[in-house]
């Protein structure tokens, strides 16, 4: 006559399974964490260096039109006579000078 099984003795047989089964799951868990905040990390530094990428490009453009306005012959004159005192033949260049000051050094 065989013994009859008790939910116990199933119990006890099922426990180094599930013990295995939480054990793996539990080891899948921690091998997806690294990739995972790995990935993160990675798409965090993309959309910082997207966001950079963006600014210098924008600074570029500004440079650019200044460089084209530098090269126009109003402006190469406007800075001639502003910054280096020039003239064009048969024009005269003068400075007013400001006030003397009244105060003794």
């Amino acid at each position: 006559m065989t013994r009859k099984r008790s939910s116990v003795d199933r119990t006890r047989e099922m426990a180094p399974v599930a013990l295995a089964s939480c054990l793996a799951a539990a080891v899948l868990v921690g091998l997806a964490i690294v990739p995972v905040r790995t990935w993160l990390a990675q798409q965090r530094k993309m959309d910082e260096a997207r966001a950079q990428l963006a600014q210098i490009d924008a600074e570029v453009a500004d440079l650019e039109g200044r460089l084209a306005r530098l090269q126009t012959d109003d402006e190469i004159e406007r800075r001639a006579r502003q910054d280096f005192d020039l003239v064009f033949p048969g024009e005269e260049s003068y400075r007013i000078l400001p006030e003397p000051s009244t105060q003794q050094p």
